[in-house]
């Protein structure tokens, strides 16, 4: 399969009960799951965890991880300096060709949203700046 330009073997991921069961083991956190971003990176070059930072209603966001079975919703609710994401490996679950519409809609209505508000902001700046130094002159 090809992810944004990625090749990527799905014999060569983790499984689902592999990734959680690490998580278990070893820390439920962005922090332990570096280690499986690592080999990742080592397999196929690229990053290929992606952090979707949004809330889909239910976490405050989630990471996507591929697996052999698919696409990993790993989700948390809080964050820490020294483990980042706290995850919430039993609340993990398969993404489907439904749900990735549903967020594909969500980051677009929140990104265009955010976008306009910068721009607004900016030019507000500018205004300001512009009168500042018109002002000062």
């Amino acid at each position: 399969m090809n992810i944004n330009g990625v090749e990527i073997e799905r014999t060569k991921l983790w499984t689902k009960s592999q990734l959680i069961q690490y998580l278990r083991e070893n820390g439920e956190n962005d922090r332990v799951l570096a280690d499986v971003r690592s080999e990742y990176h080592e397999l196929f070059g690229e990053d290929i965890i992606w952090r979707y930072p949004i809330s889909d209603g239910t976490h405050m966001g989630m990471l996507i991880v591929p697996v052999q079975e698919g696409f990993l919703s790993l989700p948390y609710d809080e964050m820490e300096s020294d483990d980042y994401e706290i995850l919430i490996p039993d609340g993990a679950w398969l993404m489907t060709e439904v749900a990735l519409t549903r967020f594909i809609t969500d980051w677009t209505a929140f990104s265009d949203e955010l976008l306009i508000a910068m721009n607004d902001m900016r030019r507000i700046v500018g205004e300001d700046a512009g009168s500042t130094r018109g002002g000062q002159s």
